[in-house]
């Protein structure tokens, strides 16, 4: 019974903001900068087509594009629907998330560390990433997340698929989509990888045909995203290098404080300590291999903030690209840990778990300081975004129902800290303003003076 103590207090910490997670979602909205521009697009041109335009016209990221065609307001005005974008982030980050640890510490399913560490590292997630609504309220946001566990299934694929058609099949169509989801996981997967390859093809004296065949898809892939017309007009004109690759230092800077100023992951990171343990039939890596490779990760994790600077036309980095950065950050420190923790004697079975229990009473503790524990809970608890949804509903609802051609609606009056929301302009011939208008098959929407 003492043994599932930890079992129980990590699926606390986890339920809480999963309760408010869920809960949220079905009040959540589409975002007036992007949803109704999607959903104009894939309704009108369809769903390839209108991913096509946007990639011609706005960006190269080409799996994104579709994935944002995919917009819930594609095949249905009613908003109803956004919750379930919040709902499939969550199922498929905590399986992704799951197989990847017992795949990598080879754990069996009934094992109780196995399911702690997987709720634990999903929580910490959820408490720590700063801008968490961006990502799992924001449909548009979506596919930052979706780009980071696309790299975690791409090492579940790699590593661990014992069928060799199906594995090679899988890790060429990951590799295709990875690639086009954004830049940051394309630079981080592609710094990361190929110099692996590299020294794997050097010790063994040979290239393997499936590092060929992948090298190949691969190169296709950053072909597409190079050479995207969109790229040439989403891009700024005049560019400063020198105050971009200081923007860059900086921001690197910027999120490495973020990380070690959170007590949440130092917790999470003291829990791997004393829960894995070394096994039975995995080669460690050198001393010299594992500072190699930490050393590509550090240089690829700082090359996806030039193309931020300079690329992006970004004066700051938003939350959402935070957020993402972020993740990686700690999906490579963790493995630094795991790998420290594998040269060293194992924690006896009885301090394991005294252990565990104390690292998580202290992780439950403070998420009463927690800003996202916060935000989440006041936004639950006091209706401000059920509140914010009935009003903004109720307008659009009259919106589609209006026989007018020419519609003005009036602002909201219940604001919340959530949902990515900004407000409409007043300016009809504003780019949100049309979209809108195209999405509703009327002449002008705007906001009412």
């Amino acid at each position: 019974m003492f043994s599932k103590i930890p079992l129980f207090l990590s699926l606390l910490a986890w339920g809480f903001m999963a309760f408010l997670l869920i809960s949220l979602s079905f009040y959540n909205q589409p975002s007036i900068t992007d949803d109704f521009c999607f959903g104009w697009m894939g309704r009108d041109f369809g769903i390839f087509q209108g991913a096509y335009q946007y990639y011609a016209g706005w960006s190269g990221r080409y799996f994104a594009d579709l994935l944002l065609h995919f917009n819930p307001l594609v095949f249905s005005p009613t908003f109803e629907h956004f919750k379930w974008g919040t709902i499939t982030l969550i199922v498929v980050g905590f399986v992704n998330g799951y197989y990847f640890l017992k795949n990598t510490l080879q754990l069996s399913h009934n094992d109780p560390n196995l399911w702690i560490l997987s709720l634990v590292s999903q929580a910490v997630c959820w408490y720590t990433i700063p801008g968490l609504f961006q990502l799992f309220y924001w449909f548009s946001g979506h596919y930052y997340y979706l780009s980071f566990h696309l790299a975690i299934l791409f090492v579940n694929v790699y590593f661990y698929c014992s069928r060799p058609i199906l594995r090679i099949f899988l890790i060429a169509c990951i590799i295709f989509c990875l690639i086009g989801s954004g830049e940051i996981s394309m630079i981080m997967f592609s710094g990361i990888f190929w110099p692996c390859q590299l020294f794997t093809a050097w010790k063994q004296k040979k290239v393997n045909l499936e590092t060929i065949l992948f090298f190949i898809i691969w190169g296709i892939s950053i072909g597409l995203v190079l050479l995207s017309p969109g790229n040439n007009i989403r891009a700024p004109k005049n560019i400063d290098y020198t105050n971009g690759l200081t923007e860059s230092v900086l921001n690197f800077g910027l999120l490495l404080k973020i990380y070690v100023k959170s007590p949440l992951i130092w917790v999470f990171n003291a829990m791997l300590l004393v829960t894995i343990e070394k096994p039975k039939k995995q080669p460690l890596l050198t001393l010299a291999e594992f500072s190699a490779l930490f050393f590509v990760f550090i240089l690829s994790y700082f090359l996806v903030f030039i193309p931020i600077a300079l690329g992006l036309g970004e004066e700051f980095i938003p939350d959402r690209i935070q957020s993402l950065i972020l993740m990686y950050l700690m999906l490579g420190f963790g493995f630094a840990i795991v790998w420290f923790k594998l040269c060293f004697v194992q924690i006896n079975p009885h301090n394991q778990i005294i252990s565990q229990i104390a690292l998580l009473v202290i992780f439950i503790a403070l998420l009463f300081f927690n800003q996202n524990a916060k935000q989440f809970y006041v936004e639950w608890r006091f209706d401000k975004a059920k509140n914010y949804a009935r009003e903004n509903t109720e307008r659009f609802e009259k919106v589609l129902q209006s026989q007018e051609q020419d519609v003005t609606i009036p602002a909201i009056k219940n604001k919340n800290t959530m949902f990515f929301m900004e407000e409409l302009s007043t300016d009809p011939k504003h780019l949100w303003c049309k979209c809108i208008a195209n999405y509703y098959r009327k002449a002008d929407i705007h906001l009412r003076k």
